[in-house]
């Protein structure tokens, strides 16, 4: 499938900028999204009012409109890194940027890829963890496919695989190690949480 492609007009000069990951957690809903094991990512908002009031109005409105795009922001500081581009027409217009680290944040890329989906939170502060507050207001994301799993794919193995090398691992270990960890949380991301009446 060719890679889909959006174009961006951005309101002010802070969407150009990833919106940091204050930390994350996964989260399962029987009679939500199949059940999928989804990401949930606590996003710094400091500098980022209008995604507060975004996740306020989604609230309040319900499903909205999105068009997303997998990428790479291609500029110094930014190498090894995987971008989710995220344009919201409805309830508002906001456009943000997320952006993993392969090696570290990889496993939550493959997560919403597995589960085509992720839930987007406002972190209350630099030690805030879901767990702290499970009811807070969030807003679920659909991602589906837009092309980027065979790019991910290559990506993901090879940045595990360096990853391992500097932790002393040889080139075929760590070729090894990668695919086993890989294996092993995409059984992982795949689990569902059942309907009782299943």
């Amino acid at each position: 499938m060719k890679p889909k492609t959006i174009e961006v007009q951005l309101r002010h000069e802070r969407e150009a900028h990833p919106v940091r990951i204050v930390a994350d957690a996964a989260v399962s809903t029987r009679g939500r999204h199949g059940g999928r094991l989804l990401p949930l990512l606590l996003l710094d908002t400091t500098d980022r009012p209008d995604i507060v009031e975004f996740i306020r109005v989604h609230g309040s409105f319900g499903p909205g409109d999105v068009k997303i795009q997998w990428g790479k922001i291609e500029a110094e500081g930014h190498e090894g890194t995987a971008s989710l581009f995220l344009k919201f027409i409805r309830p508002m217009e906001l456009f943000m940027v997320l952006e993993f680290n392969i090696a570290r944040q990889g496993f939550l890329v493959e997560q919403i890829l597995i589960g085509q989906g992720v839930y987007l939170a406002k972190a209350e502060g630099e030690d805030d963890r879901f767990i702290k507050n499970p009811d807070r207001p969030k807003v679920i994301v659909e991602v589906p496919d837009t092309g980027f799993r065979d790019t991910w794919d290559a990506k993901f193995h090879k940045h595990v695989a360096e990853d391992f090398r500097t932790r002393g691992l040889s080139r075929s270990e760590s070729r090894q190690a990668a695919r086993s960890v890989i294996d092993e949380w995409r059984k992982f991301s795949s689990l569902k949480m059942r309907d009782i009446h299943e």
